[in-house]
């Protein structure tokens, strides 16, 4: 029972992930802060393996997980964890622990954030004794934007035939 619980923690924990970042498929383009993160990511393999950046360079699933890639780093190579900064790559898995979690699931399908900031990822426990525990579907809390706040009140008062509108 235990480890039922780590592991459906685990997989909560790991809906967080932005994986998207690991489709070489994915359209960077279409978002400032996930071509920043790209570029940084690269800049850091470039780095550290002593070598010029490389396009080809994607962040793996575990390294996504991984807590030493949770924050952009200052030149000081201080982690920016102040509330008003963007996340790097966002893990909260220690190393280990994001090897060990993709030495027993796979990652089948992930959807980003949408417009209405929904996001789910599907998962296959390799390790599963049952075909019916296999998959597991795991979605995050939804994100909003402070449009979509004002657009759900504004929802409210016409669902509630207030005449008043929303700051």
């Amino acid at each position: 029972m235990i480890n039922r619980l780590k592991d459906n923690a685990e997989l909560a924990m790991a809906a967080y992930g932005y994986f998207h970042l690991a489709d070489s498929k994915y359209d960077f383009n279409k978002d400032e802060i996930d071509k920043r993160r790209l570029k940084y990511f690269r800049e850091i393999k470039a780095k550290e393996l002593g070598g010029d950046l490389d396009e080809n360079t994607y962040p793996t699933h575990a390294d996504i997980l991984n807590i030493e890639y949770k924050y952009f780093k200052d030149k000081n190579s201080k982690p920016q964890d102040s509330w008003y900064h963007k996340h790097f790559l966002g893990g909260d898995f220690s190393p280990t622990q994001s090897k060990r979690f993709f030495e027993k699931y796979d990652l089948l399908k992930h959807c980003p954030n949408t417009h209405s900031g929904f996001s789910a990822t599907l998962f296959k426990d390799t390790k599963a004794d049952s075909k019916d525990s296999e998959y597991i579907l795991a979605i995050r809390g939804t994100e909003f934007k402070l449009e979509q706040i004002q657009d759900l009140l504004n929802d409210y008062y016409i669902g509630t035939n207030n005449d008043r509108k929303a700051a």
